[in-house]
């Protein structure tokens, strides 16, 4: 079944599209993309990470409609769930005009997902338009850049009630203010010329840098006017249910093998595509027949040329 996968998940994520252009709203449907990785338990006592993939609709109000899932055991290079996400992706635009849609990627700044988004997504050419590049709007989670936003109030502050109280006022100032990445910049480097730093110099630049670097893809108080999304948890919700809920229970461990033959069915029954799946599987074997008058039945074999 795993080799009608992709098919099955493309119309569904096709028609999830039709339904998203007929709802209600202001702003184009958004097709959002995300990887991420988790550790999975192998044999002999080791663990290693695997890699997990969301595509998801939203519709008019950023409401989601529906979401498919890629689920790959650790493999070096993540290069197995690279070359499915990409092609699912390239199918779904080759059916609909990508100018029809918002395409957001949003995850952490992991090494794969961030090298995916440079090598792959930075690149890709618009199926129906191969003189285009596709215009993919690059956010990175929210949740994960405050947790830099509470290491530069450590390392201004000292672990206590004042840098719990600077960090909440700066998370606000990073979700509600055009510029509130930069904003949250100035006032870490001003409260350190002012008073120094209470920890670690090198967790300040650590954080400093992280946001600073990544400050354009941090817009977040646009990304709510737009009803696009701000976080990540789709697809840190695929680590839960698509690995963790099945491979990771008290005491199980797995080979690469095994562990991927339940990863494969699991993201068609969370895809909503295991009937699609199994209805293209049956299809694709050769129909039996009835040889003469005898009444047994044989498989159909093809004739010699």
């Amino acid at each position: 079944m795993g080799a009608h996968r992709e098919e099955a998940q493309v119309d569904r994520v096709v028609r999830w599209i039709e339904q998203a252009r007929a709802s209600k709203g202001h702003f184009r449907p958004t097709l959002s993309v995300g990887r991420d990785g988790i550790f999975v338990p192998l044999r002999g006592g080791v663990a290693q990470e695997g890699a997990t993939a969301t595509v998801s609709v939203l519709d008019r109000r950023g409401k989601r409609v529906g979401t498919v899932y890629l689920g790959q055991m650790p493999e070096s290079g993540q290069g197995t769930l690279t070359d499915q996400l990409t092609g699912l992706l390239q199918a779904i635009l080759k059916q609909v005009d990508s100018q029809l849609l918002r395409l957001a990627y949003v995850s952490d700044e992991g090494h794969h997902p961030c090298m995916y988004y440079r090598q792959v997504l930075h690149h890709m050419v618009d199926p129906r338009r191969p003189w285009r590049r596709l215009e993919w709007i690059r956010i990175v989670d929210f949740y994960h850049v405050c947790g830099y936003v509470q290491q530069l109030a450590d390392a201004i502050f000292g672990v206590g009630d004042e840098a719990q109280r600077w960090a909440k006022e700066m998370r606000h100032v990073l979700k509600t203010k055009a510029d509130g990445a930069a904003r949250v910049l100035q006032s870490a480097s001003a409260l350190r010329r002012h008073r120094g730093l209470c920890g670690q110099a090198k967790l300040y630049h650590q954080a400093y840098c992280y946001i600073k670097k990544r400050t354009q893809w941090m817009r977040y108080h646009s990304y709510q006017r737009q009803k696009l999304p701000r976080g990540s948890g789709i697809t840190e919700a695929a680590c839960k249910v698509v690995f963790t809920q099945r491979l990771k229970r008290s005491g199980m461990s797995w080979t690469i093998s095994g562990g991927q033959v339940i990863l494969d069915l699991r993201v068609l029954r969370l895809s909503h595509v295991w009937d699609e799946a199994h209805q293209r599987y049956l299809a694709s074997k050769p129909l039996p027949v009835a040889c003469g008058n005898t009444g047994n039945v044989t498989q159909h074999q093809p004739l010699a040329a």
